[in-house]
């Protein structure tokens, strides 16, 4: 019998790293994609050596076209698919003017093109399998993000997608999940600049959870049939809080956090 295969973006490190090997662990072949060749090659290399499973590098830059189609041509030429997981993502620090539009639409081509893109590529191979899609948003998609502006807008684009398609698409057999993590212990803030300990509390309201424990749960809640997976008991308190909340008390505290981090003017 054929190995069940899955695809995984932003495989290096964190969320994606961490869901690689639970489901190498579960015996599934991988095709880790990322921008970082070392780090990338040392992922599927512990893989294939502590699991009886092949894991392929690829090297991809989900910000260029023609590395997206590269990729889009890959899936296409592949026997089967069981499970894909758009993963891959990142943030810009600064008010939306201050960041220049180059880079504004890097992070859109990979949180939305990329995202919708190989999931359309891969959607008939996942629907031959009755196989899962699970697409990395955010607890920030339930927030306005001025700090990073277009950070939350594309984890809501990629959580009503997920909806969208789980909605669509469940009665033949596909799965998918939009995986709404709050802080996770990675390297996403260390990348901008700002120290780890300022986010990553191990206790309380605003706890930082590991990558294993996110995607533990997140597996589980496939199993469940949960379109929208929120890891920790803390975050899925934030965000039943911030559904009920009056809009105009949250706009005001966004404002006030806007205003502590870069000033009034």
């Amino acid at each position: 019998m054929t190995q069940p295969l899955a695809l995984i973006t932003g495989g290096t490190s964190g969320i994606g790293a961490a869901y690689a090997a639970l489901l190498a662990e579960s015996g599934y072949n991988l095709i880790l994609i990322g921008r970082r060749e070392r780090q990338l090659t040392a992922v599927c290399d512990k893989l294939t050596t502590q699991y009886a499973v092949s894991a392929e590098p690829m090297l991809t830059d989900l910000s260029v076209a023609s590395e997206r189609e590269a990729l889009v041509q890959r899936i296409a030429s592949l026997p089967r698919l069981d499970v894909l997981i758009n993963n891959a993502g990142y943030s810009k620090d600064g008010l939306y003017g201050d960041v220049s539009w180059a880079e504004q639409k890097a992070l859109l081509d990979v949180h939305v093109q990329a995202t919708c893109e190989l999931s359309h590529a891969a959607l008939p191979l996942l629907l031959a399998q009755k196989g899962t899609l699970i697409n990395v948003a955010s607890v920030a998609s339930w927030l306005p993000t001025p700090h990073t502006a277009l950070y939350g807008p594309t984890k809501a684009f990629i959580r009503s997608f997920s909806e969208t398609l789980a909605l669509g698409y469940g009665r033949q057999g596909l799965s998918v999940q939009a995986l709404s993590p709050g802080f996770t212990v990675t390297d996403f803030h260390e990348k901008l600049g700002i120290a780890p300990e300022k986010f990553y509390r191990s206790t309380g309201i605003l706890r930082a959870w590991s990558p294993e424990r996110v995607v533990r749960k997140s597996w589980r809640d496939v199993q469940r049939g949960r379109i929208v997976s929120i890891p920790g008991w803390n975050y899925r308190l934030i965000v039943m809080l911030l559904r009920h909340i009056p809009m105009r008390l949250m706009h005001w505290v966004m404002k006030r956090s806007t205003i502590a981090r870069f000033g009034a003017d």
